[in-house]
């Protein structure tokens, strides 16, 4: 009997860590979105410390102006001429880190590429005082294939895809990331679909490079599994004839872009398009082992479009989930394949089961 009872008991209270862990890391997870990262500093200044200290608070300002960016409507941001204006001190306390992703110092030089992080709860604030409205639901990646013209020179490729995954745009509210360099060639979704699935992305979007003179252009098109859509082109001028130039240029070119897709799912926002959803789901396993994996892979989801997750009843082969989510289900799929789980439509509604062994 005493077995039974600690038996019992075990259980009891291992469900009860199942309930707590996925909705403290959604809680948690979805903070990424207030980090900035890819942000390039170049200062110089009378000593090596004073000029990496210049570049520590160049990046907070650079990160500070892109995140409001990233959290607000641009016709309001417009409307009030910019970011709200802060001090350096009032910017030190929106500040929770800066951390080095890359950097290189010389005796009175710094050079680095950054992530600053910001605390969410003051950046929040800070915005609805300014009377700004708070965007900050994810959705699920967009995949991005940097391609060029067949006489585009071979490190001027190089560097088109280095600003794409140098950029930070992993962190943005419609994730970006970057094609492995294997998908290359006209824009359509055989060629990027296994890329895609294994990014959790149910669209991609082929970012064609052609450099003309002193001016860069990059076609845009989104293409999924059911359509193919113009995306428009963005143009930057080159300003000198160094690579640093051209890189500058480049990464223009990205952040134009990256600021289309971003402004599209804000819009869809606005018009209830990316309205939350909420789903009840049978998980359904052979062993613990599996369980985990279904638990981690919502939990990895919580980075993106999955939120307020709840395990409603666990039992020895099966559990009952439910959780909100962003977007429709065909990205929610793609997006918990892409952690090794299926979602399938059964007799008995959305199952969720661990793909492979």
């Amino acid at each position: 009997m005493r077995g039974m009872l600690k038996a019992a008991f075990t259980a009891l209270f291992l469900g009860a860590l199942c309930a707590l862990a996925p909705a403290e890391a959604s809680a948690q997870t979805r903070d990424n979105v207030y980090a900035v990262g890819g942000v390039a500093v170049d200062e110089t200044a009378a000593n090596a410390a004073a000029a990496r200290e210049a570049g520590f608070a160049a990046a907070q300002r650079q990160g500070y102006e892109r995140l409001v960016r990233r959290l607000t409507v641009p016709q309001e941001l417009t409307a009030r001429g910019g970011p709200p204006q802060v001090d350096a001190a009032a910017l030190d306390r929106l500040v929770l880190s800066v951390d080095v992703e890359e950097e290189r110092r010389s005796g009175t030089r710094y050079i680095g590429r950054l992530t600053v992080r910001f605390d969410p709860s003051s950046i929040r604030t800070l915005l609805r005082q300014n009377n700004l409205t708070v965007v900050d639901t994810r959705t699920s990646p967009v995949l991005v294939a940097p391609t060029a013209a067949p006489d585009t020179p071979p490190e001027t490729l190089a560097t088109w895809r280095q600003v794409w995954t140098q950029g930070g745009f992993g962190d943005e509210l419609a994730p970006l990331a970057t094609a492995p360099e294997t998908v290359q060639g006209a824009a359509g979704w055989p060629a990027a679909q296994a890329a895609a699935q294994s990014a959790g992305a149910a669209s991609a979007l082929f970012a064609a490079l052609r450099v003309q003179g002193q001016t860069a252009t990059a076609t845009l098109t989104e293409v999924d599994s059911n359509a193919r859509r113009d995306r428009g082109e963005v143009t930057a001028r080159i300003n000198g004839a160094d690579a640093g130039a051209l890189r500058a240029a480049l990464a223009s070119l990205a952040e134009q872009a990256n600021a289309r897709i971003q402004n599209d799912w804000k819009a869809r926002l606005a018009t209830g398009s990316g309205q939350r959803s909420r789903m009840s789901a049978s998980a359904i396993y052979a062993d613990q082992r599996q369980w985990e994996r279904i638990k981690d892979a919502l939990e990895g989801a919580a980075a993106t479009i999955i939120s307020e997750i709840r395990i409603e009843a666990v039992g020895t082969q099966g559990a009952l989930v439910s959780f909100a989510f962003v977007g429709d289900e065909t990205q929610l799929a793609a997006e918990l394949a892409r952690r090794g789980v299926s979602l399938d439509r059964s007799a008995y509604g959305p199952t969720l089961r661990a793909s492979g062994r």
